[in-house]
């Protein structure tokens, strides 16, 4: 029984040896889950935090996201990682304070200050335990933030954790942009489309593709162009059903494992590099109320507030829209009205009119006296002609009677891109009067004995309206009527005819014109004409200057002349000033300067010298107009004639049916218009009229610019045009003086948005909420992200040129010769790499406060970005329309944002063993790293679209260990 009493024994001995080595480890298990679980829960308490700053500061649409750096590397030779700021405004008393929300865990916060990245080290403590480095994304150095302590009952700590967030939105987001239409990727929206930024298939009705379809996808390839694209940009497109998270970009990108990284931590693969860093998939879109920012210039009572939608304003329309409209500029830019200069109506309302008439579906001017005239699809006078004919000596029961003619001719001009059909009238306005032993002298304003009589309205007389069609940038001379005038003689034998001249403050005489029964244009400081001596059989001439004819001719606003004869005002003939000009329009030669029908040329100017084509005065010519734009062609000059007989509608005149002056090059058409009903980025207030009017300086040589409006210029009542706004291009320096901001064009993008313009729905259109959908921020953006959200040809302007010769082409052009311009695929590369660089170097200098923001933007040397032909090859000699100068500038404009709803958190949690109540940390028991991606969803708004911040939900989207 001995051995069996001793196995017995042993098999005890062994169990129970058994059974205390399990009981031990069953204790370790037990901790280290325990350990594990406080790790985790530390985790949860980060996450947490981040989601607590959701719900407080996120509630709102008025906060930016803005970052960051350590300033100098963790890691030698590596790229310093962004660390994340919520900034929201408020009113101080000296402008405008920030407060700053780090999006990393720190121990203190920012203080309020004006708008500037906050310094990130002084957060975290100086010690090395009050924080921790960690690596979160391969490609940048690891990312530093502070250890924020869980303490037990006892207020031992017993855990930590820390906490960095990633924006997702400073990244492309490749389920929306880039598109394969036609056999060229990623193609831009062409002219006629009014917003670049957006999808150009809404023309004809809406979209079904993303609006920010048109981002040069390929473009985060540092090596493709637009002619070698290369494959990741169309493989990302087509693979879209792999984008399942913000990592599967690589995948659906065709970047296949081994991935080769240099010791700086980014991809060796150029194009894998370019997907991994700046391409995101996942990302949520979302209702945004835009709201006014808090930014210098604004009103403070402004700021913070609702934006005026466009489109409401539009439908709202008539007077009631521009008075809202202008009245809210008044309140939230106090200092834009000073950029009118001599302007003599109301100043913010006629840009209100202008912007509405820009937009609507119309071609009628919205117009109320006195105070507005809205610029829109109708013709205005380009040449003003007046014919004085002596018909006749004849008498009538012994009464010697003379009887004169007198025609009014207009010559109307098209400016816009639209074709118009309309009724003209014309007003009679004369105040010569004829001299020569008439009993008593009579005044041609007396038409009591003319024939046929017209009615009188509003304190004028006009003529029949006349049935007028015009295609787009056409040209054409109408005859308004001829009055008939029967004049007494108290002699028998009338020899000549004395024509006074009208340029005195008592004859004031010019000329309105109403469209469809609006008044939509007048020479305003009436017109100048010289006085002549009407003989009645031609050839015999008692003196010099005296014909049985004389006509009389101007072209409004471009040579105007003050009372005394001698005080020119020349300014580049824009009819649209004609209607504010207070100077009188000068006398111009009949026929010898006499363009009918075409672009006006004083064909004198040329003929004295030929060097003296280089006078403003000599021709009218949109090359060298502040907007820029083109200049049309005349055909020939073979019409010219000396001959003073010939009246202005003579067919000699009047081009053939095949000319290209019968069907002008649209493109070449100075104002554009969109009459589609609708606003499709507010960046199209960039095209509305702007009548400011400055004493510009003349260009100053051959086929140069027209001067800007700069501190010292004065301002006038008798010069002016050629100007729209400036929004994506630059200012006029007057208005762009950073010491009194709030007058820059720009500004009015602070004030106005679009809607959902996209939307079949009215409602969305007019409401107060846009929607953000792969928007970028521009604040955390990187250079390869801007660089593809602008990269791409110019689109807006197909007639762009380049002089090829400063000599005018003296036959058909009278203007200096073009040939077609078209940027390379490497000078498009160098233009977006440009702009990306001049927009990161200003945000370096101050986050953006509003997208708007970004149009100061400047290269190295100080130049601006956005509009700058310097900044193309030959720049100075490119001749391109205002919408092709702003193109760039509203590609990023509807591309972009400056805060962000899409996230990544990355947090680590550690459980520590608790060394008592001073605050030390022991041993570090367990350690728990995890990413979550984090949707900051605003939730369902209120009727207004206001946040309820008690819907705010922040959705976590994925999560995973890292």
């Amino acid at each position: 029984m001995l051995p069996a009493v001793l196995v017995v024994v042993g098999a005890l001995l062994i169990l129970a040896v058994g059974a205390l080595l399990v009981a031990s480890i069953e204790r370790s298990t037990a901790r280290s889950f325990v350990d594990r679980k406080r790790a985790e829960l530390a985790a949860a308490a980060g996450l947490e935090e981040v989601r607590g700053i959701i719900h407080k500061e996120m509630d709102n649409d008025d906060y930016l996201i803005i970052q960051s750096s350590l300033g100098e590397a963790i890691t030698p030779g590596r790229e310093p990682a962004p660390q994340l700021f919520l900034a929201r405004g408020e009113a101080g008393v000296a402008g405008y304070d920030y407060r700053y929300v780090p999006l990393f865990s720190s121990l203190e916060q920012p203080p309020n200050a004006k708008m500037k990245a906050p310094e990130v080290v002084s957060l975290l403590g100086s010690g090395a335990d009050n924080y921790i480095d960690f690596i979160t994304l391969p490609y940048t150095d690891k990312v530093r933030a502070a250890w924020l302590p869980v303490r037990d009952e006892d207020g031992q700590i017993v855990a930590r954790y820390a906490y960095w967030v990633e924006d997702l939105q400073g990244k492309i987001d490749a389920g929306r942009a880039g598109n394969t239409k036609q056999s060229k990727q990623h193609v831009r929206a062409e002219w006629p489309f009014p917003a670049p930024g957006l999808n150009g298939d809404d023309v004809l009705g809406p979209s079904t593709g993303s609006s920010l379809d048109q981002i040069a996808l390929y473009a985060v390839d540092p090596e493709a162009r637009e002619d070698a694209q290369g494959s990741a940009g169309e493989a990302l497109i087509q693979n879209r059903r792999l984008l399942v998270s913000p990592d599967s970009v690589l995948a659906a990108a065709g970047v296949s494992a081994p991935l080769q990284r240099g010791e700086d931590g980014h991809l060796v693969d150029g194009a894998g590099r370019g997907v991994e860093e700046n391409v995101v998939a996942g990302l949520r879109s979302y209702l945004e109320q835009p709201l006014v920012p808090f930014s210098e210039g604004i009103d403070p009572s402004v700021a913070g507030e609702p934006k005026l939608n466009l489109n409401r304003l539009l439908a709202t329309g008539g007077d009631a829209a521009v008075r809202e409209m202008a009245a809210f500029v008044e309140g939230a830019l106090p200092l834009f009205e000073e950029r009118k200069g001599g302007f003599p109506d109301n100043y913010l309302e006629t840009l209100a009119a202008n912007a509405l008439d820009y937009a609507d579906e119309d071609g009628e001017s919205t117009f109320t006296a006195d105070r507005y005239r809205g610029v829109d699809s109708y013709p205005l006078v380009s040449e003003f002609l007046m014919r004085f004919r002596w018909e006749r000596v004849y008498d009538e029961d012994d009464v010697t009677y003379i009887e004169l003619s007198v025609s009014t001719y207009v010559e109307l001009w098209n400016m816009s891109d639209q074709e118009v059909t309309g009724g003209a009238e014309v007003s009679y306005e004369c105040a010569a009067t004829l001299s020569y032993d008439l009993n008593p002298n009579r005044t041609l304003a007396d038409l009591t004995h003319a024939t046929p009589k017209l009615v009188k309205r509003d304190g004028y007389h006009w003529f029949p309206a006349i049935q007028v069609s015009l295609k787009p940038n056409e040209y054409r001379v109408i005859k308004c009527g001829t009055l008939s005038f029967k004049i007494e003689s108290n002699v028998d034998w009338v020899p000549a005819v004395a024509l006074s001249k009208e340029i005195d403050e008592v004859s004031v005489a010019g000329y309105r014109m109403k469209w469809n029964g609006t008044l939509v244009d007048q020479s305003r400081g009436a017109v100048h004409r010289y006085g002549s001596t009407l003989s009645l059989e031609d050839g015999k001439q008692d003196e010099p200057g005296t014909a049985r004819v004389s006509v009389r001719d101007s072209i409004p606003s471009h040579s105007h002349v003050r009372d005394d004869g001698t005080a020119y005002r020349n300014n580049m003939g824009d009819p649209r000033m004609s209607f504010y000009n207070l100077a009188k329009q000068a006398p111009n030669a009949y026929p010898g300067n006499y363009s009918p029908n075409r672009r006006n040329v004083r064909w004198n100017v040329y003929r004295w010298d030929k060097d003296q084509k280089q006078k403003v005065w000599g021709r009218v010519m949109p090359s060298e107009w502040p907007d820029g734009g083109h200049n049309s062609t005349l055909v020939s000059n073979a019409f010219v004639t000396g001959d003073t007989r010939i009246p202005p509608d003579d067919p000699i005149f009047f081009p053939e049916p095949s000319s290209v002056l019968r069907d002008p090059v649209v493109e070449e058409a100075p104002m554009r218009l969109s009459n589609l009903g609708r606003f499709y980025s507010a960046t199209e207030l960039g095209r509305v009229y702007d009548p400011i009017m400055w004493d510009v300086s003349m260009p100053g040589g051959g086929n140069r610019p027209w001067g800007d409006v700069e501190t010292t210029t004065q301002e006038s009542t008798d010069h002016g045009g050629g100007n729209t706004l400036r929004i994506g291009r630059r200012e006029h320096s007057r208005f762009d003086s950073h010491s009194k901001p709030g007058m820059e064009a720009w500004r009015l993008l602070d004030l106005f948005h679009a809607g959902q313009a996209r939307s079949d729905s009215a409602a969305e259109r007019e409401g107060p909420l846009v929607r953000i959908e792969g928007h970028v921020n521009l604040n955390t953006a990187s250079r390869d992200v801007l660089r593809a959200v602008v990269a791409g040809a110019f689109m807006m302007d197909p007639a762009m040129c380049r002089r090829t010769s400063d000599d005018h082409d003296l036959g058909g052009l009278m203007a200096p010769p073009v040939s077609r311009y078209e940027l390379d695929s490497g000078e498009v590369n160098t233009l977006a790499n440009r702009i990306a660089d001049g927009i990161i170097a200003a945000r370096k200098t101050a986050p953006f406060t509003s997208v708007s923001s970004i149009a100061e933007a400047m290269t190295s040397e100080g130049k601006p970005v956005f509009g700058n032909t310097d900044l193309l090859p030959n720049g100075d000699k490119v001749h391109r329309t205002d919408s092709a100068s702003e193109e760039m500038f509203a590609r990023v404009y509807e591309s972009s944002t400056v805060r962000s709803r899409n996230f990544r958190v990355w947090v680590v949690g550690q459980s520590v063993a608790p060394v008592g109540t001073g605050g030390g940390v022991g041993e570090i028991l367990a350690e728990v790293r995890r990413c979550y991606t984090v949707f900051a969803d605003p939730g369902e708004r209120d009727a207004d679209g206001r946040i309820d911040s008690s819907k705010v939900k922040p959705r976590i989207l994925y999560e995973n260990d890292f």
